[in-house]
């Protein structure tokens, strides 16, 4: 067994600010079987001025978005070197998603803020950045990308939902797809309602609200929901095909916040018992594996099909993450509508629930690194199977001295030589 400590950042659509997540793996390369401790985490939110930057930034010249380019990346570094000096130890390599700004793989495009060249002279080990283009450039989706880490980490859940900007869901069997817009949607109507808030804390104004049916008929109509998964969403659908139904003159923002929430949750709940009709069951196909609590806030291992259980048996709940898992009306609502299928939630701790994603992308950061497959065909769509994510190495290779990137510069030299 090998141990690799590694820094994962997220940034979501919803505009919150950064997820970091300092995170140890062990685990047996040639088998492929991981486990997790949880070091450090922190979460770093978005004062007003980077809100309207990244929110504006799909609008922005050629020049002005390559600007923000190279400001986020210093702006992520200064964040990270702050980050990484409070991790406990030696951090071996860092991962981060970047900023979506595009995302249109029908056109074989997507782009992530967060020059990585320029983030690694922050740094004095590894940087894993750009997960997503290779995937797209093969005929996939791009995202969502965290079920293919789920696969290994959290392989006991039948099912995994993140209510991040976009809410997600992945399957056991290895299928995944974006589901509907949720806090990308929901936070901005909170912001309208009232500028000093961040989010609508609880779900307080929404659950002033009342359904309306015409807009809800209206949202839950639209061509997306119908089509064959995998699937995916970027900003610029949310804007062409959701906000011109939320007419705040025609409908109080309570009342769009209610009806956004009847929504989600009926697209969460129908997502959830279309996935739990045709999950099938994996195999296992490692010769062993170890496992602690899947509610522990700090460790959890598994392998891609192990039989990691609960009790002695796997556990056929569906895991909820993200921003939205706090939303305690959106929670009740969609704990009913579940209920309503026979589908029960699996209770996690407020770790996974922050930083699920964060420390997701950290692991296929490490997965990029020693060279093993971290984004699957059957989840994205794509062509093949890819080990993705650009590599930037620190400013001088003096500065690494791991177990990581002895196994990276071998990998390297045998596949010159092969």
């Amino acid at each position: 067994m090998t141990s690799y400590t590694g820094v994962g950042v997220m940034s979501g659509s919803s505009l919150d600010g950064l997820d970091l997540c300092c995170v140890e793996f062990t685990g047996d390369v040639d088998f492929d079987i991981w486990s997790y401790r949880v070091k450090t985490t922190r979460i770093v939110p978005y004062t007003s001025e980077w809100r309207e930057k990244l929110g504006s930034a799909a609008s922005l010249s050629g020049l002005e978005l390559v600007r923000l380019h190279y400001d986020y990346a210093h702006f992520m570094g200064r964040i990270l070197q702050n980050f990484i000096t409070d991790c406990d130890g030696k951090v071996d390599f860092v991962a981060i998603h970047g900023h979506t700004v595009f995302h249109q793989p029908d056109q074989q495009l997507t782009f992530q803020l967060g020059d990585g060249e320029t983030l690694a002279t922050y740094l004095t080990c590894p940087l894993v950045a750009n997960f997503r283009a290779k995937d797209v450039a093969l005929g996939g989706q791009g995202a969502p990308l965290v079920p293919s880490g789920e696969r290994f980490l959290y392989s006991q859940m039948a099912l995994c939902v993140n209510l991040g900007g976009i809410a997600n869901v992945g399957m056991r069997g290895g299928g995944a797809w974006d589901i509907c817009p949720c806090n990308i949607v929901m936070n901005k109507l909170a912001r309208l309602y009232d500028s000093s808030l961040e989010y609508d804390r609880n779900g307080e104004i929404a659950e002033k609200g009342e359904v309306c049916q015409e807009l809800l008929s209206s949202l839950e109509s639209l061509e997306f929901y119908s089509l064959p998964h995998p699937k995916s969403l970027g900003n610029e659908w949310v804007e062409s095909n959701i906000w011109p139904l939320l007419d705040t003159n025609k409908y109080s923002i309570p009342n769009i916040m209610r009806t956004f929430v009847e929504h989600i949750t009926n697209r969460i709940a129908d997502a959830c018992s279309d996935t739990a009709s045709t999950q099938r069951p994996a195999t296992p196909t490692s010769p062993s594996s170890f496992s602690s609590s899947p509610t522990s806030p700090s460790s959890f291992s598994s392998s891609p099909n192990s039989s990691n259980c609960v009790n002695g048996a796997r556990d056929e709940a569906v895991l909820i993450t993200g921003g939205g898992a706090h939303n305690v009306f959106l929670m009740k609502k969609l704990r009913e509508k579940l209920a309503e299928k026979d589908i029960r939630i699996h209770e996690t701790d407020d770790c996974t629930v922050d930083f699920k994603e964060a420390l997701v992308f950290a692991y296929l950061g490490l997965r990029s690194l020693l060279g093993l497959t971290n984004v699957f065909s059957e989840t994205t769509g794509a062509k093949r199977d890819c080990v993705a994510g650009s590599i930037h190495q620190p400013t001088s290779l003096e500065q690494v001295k791991t177990n990581l990137h002895a196994h990276f510069r071998s990998l390297l030299r045998r596949q010159m030589s092969a």
